[in-house]
């Protein structure tokens, strides 16, 4: 196999990839790239193809839980499957093995079987006889080993005896399992020759490859959700990688939030273990995908068809498309900071809410009370609990730094809303939100807010500023919204019970 001009890969990402399901229907498989990130595949592939002929390469795609690691690595696949061996491992699914070379090898078998030549019988000898030692020999890999502790020879036995369950290669004895782990420690040069023999099994697997199905190397070998998997299960993947794959014309790509991968070193060496240093020891390169906009995740996420009911509409701000849903769920996980995995978080408990409750409410209040309770626990607290609450949650909301979070409003045709790409005509800061909406979900006699509402009219008609008589409008919609104090309550304490 030789290497190839990358002119004939497509990495146009905007179109959706289309497959069929179990009835012979379309469905997508994969949507479009909003985030544009197909040029990035593109330079990465092309980079690797270049630099991986004479001692392979190991990359580390780092991104954020929920930056979109699995969906970037599967259109790139999706891109050069047709071009190159692809290997797709989610070490996650497979941590419950308990041995990560088993995973590797297997995978690597699996996936490439379909391209071995029809009839080879080097590809189908080299195909049966990784399958036949690595089921003998997962816990320990050394196939020298085997031959020492069992007097039989691996490279003897004949394609078929993977067929015979009976056969003295699938029943290793206690006693020949403890002659091999004795062997491990007293056999150190013949553990080196073993793992040179299997380095060039592998190589020579990948090199019968089918002529015909014009695969050109390198060959391409994606790990995904390693910074999942179990502290130790991950650092043995590691080094698995590190000490038996890294063979010219392979490359792997492993795609990580590799400060969650820190955590894990430690977990196994101790906390002062200086773990991006250890890390740096398996990758050649780390890679780091950019951050999208918080809207075009929240935007990717939800889903351009997600449904917007009509009754939407009722709510300040009102939710009229999916621009103004992306909006809201968006600009609150900015003014809080959150990360895109705890913005996922939020955009599934809001929605979770919004779908079902009937009642007309505040989106933004909901989205605040989510982010306060996890975040600022203190002033969510002092919301639920406190009656005059002004002073408390004006003390809290300045010693937590959040004095100067406003959020922005549209307002139009009598309704106020969030658009796509705006900051807003005017804007209402936190507390002033947490203020008022104490203040008017808690008000339970008509003739109460019917005073209040005729006292915003006669301020709004003396007024000749604008943003003013903006304000004024506002809190009139938040007067007149149906859902209680109690209700936002137990919306929240509802929605966070999925997380705990």
């Amino acid at each position: 196999m030789t290497h190839m001009t990358q002119g004939n890969i497509n990495f146009n990402w905007g179109e959706p990839v289309i497959g069929k399901d179990s009835e012979g229907e379309s469905i997508i498989l994969l949507p479009a790239d909003t985030l544009k990130r197909g040029k990035y595949a593109k330079f990465l592939h092309n980079y690797l193809v270049d630099n991986s002929s004479q001692r392979g390469y190991v990359l580390n795609l780092n991104a954020q839980w929920g930056a979109g690691k699995t969906y970037f690595i599967n259109r790139w696949i999706d891109s050069i499957k047709d071009a190159h061996p692809v290997v797709y491992i989610d070490a996650w699914k497979q941590d419950y093995s308990d041995d990560p070379m088993l995973t590797v090898v297997s995978s690597i078998i699996d996936a490439l079987e379909e391209h071995l030549p029809a009839g080879n019988k080097k590809a189908i000898a080299l195909k049966n006889k990784a399958t036949r030692f690595f089921k003998a020999a997962a816990p320990l890999l050394m196939k020298g080993l085997i031959k020492k502790a069992t007097g039989m020879n691996i490279d003897d036995v004949e394609p078929e005896t993977e067929k015979k369950e009976g056969s003295d290669l699938y029943n290793l004895t206690g006693e020949a399992s403890a002659a091999l782990a004795k062997c491990l420690i007293d056999d150190h040069n013949e553990k080196l020759k073993t793992v040179e023999h299997l380095r060039s099994d592998i190589k020579s697997l990948i090199e019968a490859l089918d002529p015909k199905k014009k695969l050109k190397l390198p060959a391409f070998i994606f790990i995904d959700e390693l910074d999942r998997c179990r502290p130790s299960y991950a650092v043995e993947m590691l080094e698995v990688i590190k000490h038996f794959f890294e063979l010219e014309n392979i490359v792997f790509v492993v795609a990580t939030d590799t400060e969650q991968l820190q955590h894990a070193v430690k977990a196994v060496y101790g906390e002062g273990f200086d773990a991006q240093t250890y890390l740096g020891r398996f990758f050649r390169r780390r890679y780091s995908l950019s951050e999208s906009s918080r809207f075009e995740f929240v935007k990717q996420m939800v889903g351009e068809s997600y449904e917007i009911k009509s009754t939407w509409k009722r709510h300040t701000p009102s939710i009229m498309e999916g621009g103004n849903l992306w909006n809201l769920v968006s600009i609150v996980a900015g003014r809080f900071n959150l990360s895109l995995r705890e913005t996922e978080q939020l955009a599934d408990k809001f929605l979770a809410i919004l779908s079902s409750e009937p009642k007309s409410m505040n989106p933004y209040l909901l989205l605040i009370l989510f982010a306060l309770r996890d975040k600022y626990y203190g002033l969510y607290e002092c919301w639920v609990k406190h009656g005059d609450i002004y002073a408390y949650l004006e003390e809290g909301v300045r010693k937590a730094g959040l004095e100067r979070i406003s959020l922005p409003f549209h307002s139009s045709d009598g309704h106020h809303f969030v658009a796509i790409d705006s900051d807003g005509t005017f804007s209402i800061k936190l507390l002033d939100i947490l203020n008022l909406m104490h203040k008017y979900c808690t008000i339970k006699s008509h003739g109460e807010k019917m005073k209040i509402d005729n006292e915003l009219i006669e301020h709004q008609c003396n007024s000749n500023d604008a943003d003013t008589a903006s304000h004024g409008f506002l809190q009139r919609r938040y007067l007149n919204l149906e859902a209680t104090k109690k209700d936002y309550v137990e919306w929240v304490e509802y929605a966070v019970s999925f997380d705990e």
